[in-house]
């Protein structure tokens, strides 16, 4: 079993060992992220979501197996700024079973993050099965209906950038332009197609907002 998965491409309630005040605010003043091996060096923090993130949020890095007959990947949660793994908390730690292909595997690991402390671990499989797993940090007692109605918030983010009807409406806007554009029109069409497509595999909501919006002031495209 491999220890850890390499990474594919190049108000928060946090632990701290020092501080025993827990203070609830609309950020994240701490990234939370995970281990991963980089280059054949093992114990690297990838971090999934970044400090001064506002809340609630959901974010989704890609990794992927670090050998083809891999059986498992160890999932370890870790909350710090510092590059190597050991220098910060770790927050959780769970195995994931792989069903064995004789090839490499592209792993989603989503991070959803709320108010009240609950952050939600989603790992998704090239099969379309999801393991996934709650950690409750939250500094007072949460109902069940709190941690219901936490979870239903933060489900509805759980969405990717591609998927949502905005973007995809955009997106087909941008490829109707280009097959209509000639020359350095279309060429520049096609710049502004790399930079959206660039910004949606990013799964980062706040940058594909920002490029659709610039690139539809610099096209005039309306996308009420």
């Amino acid at each position: 079993m491999s220890r850890w998965a390499q990474q594919s491409r190049p108000p928060c309630r946090l632990r701290s060992e020092d501080i025993e005040e827990v203070i609830l605010t609309d950020i994240c003043p701490y990234s939370l992220g995970v281990e991963v091996n980089r280059q054949g060096v093992s114990g690297i923090f990838s971090p999934i979501i970044e400090r001064n993130t506002t809340v609630p949020v959901s974010r989704v890095e890609t990794y992927s197996t670090m050998h083809p007959e891999q059986d498992s990947i160890t999932v370890n949660v870790y909350q710090g700024e510092n590059h190597k793994v050991k220098n910060n908390i770790l927050v959780e730690s769970f195995d994931v079973p792989l069903k064995k292909t004789g090839a490499y595997q592209s792993i989603d690991i989503r991070f959803s993050y709320d108010i009240n402390g609950l952050l939600e671990v989603d790992v998704l499989l090239e099969d379309g099965s999801v393991k996934s797993r709650v950690i409750n940090h939250s500094p007072v007692t949460l109902s069940a209906q709190q941690i219901e109605e936490s979870r239903t918030r933060l489900s509805a983010l759980k969405i990717y950038p591609r998927d949502m009807l905005i973007n995809r409406t955009f997106k087909a806007k941008l490829e109707e332009l280009w097959a209509r554009a000639l020359g350095d029109e279309r060429e520049e069409i096609g710049r502004v197609i790399t930079d959206f497509d660039a910004a949606l595999q990013s799964n980062d909501m706040a940058r594909v907002d920002e490029v659709r919006r610039r690139a539809s002031v610099y096209l005039a495209i309306e996308t009420s």
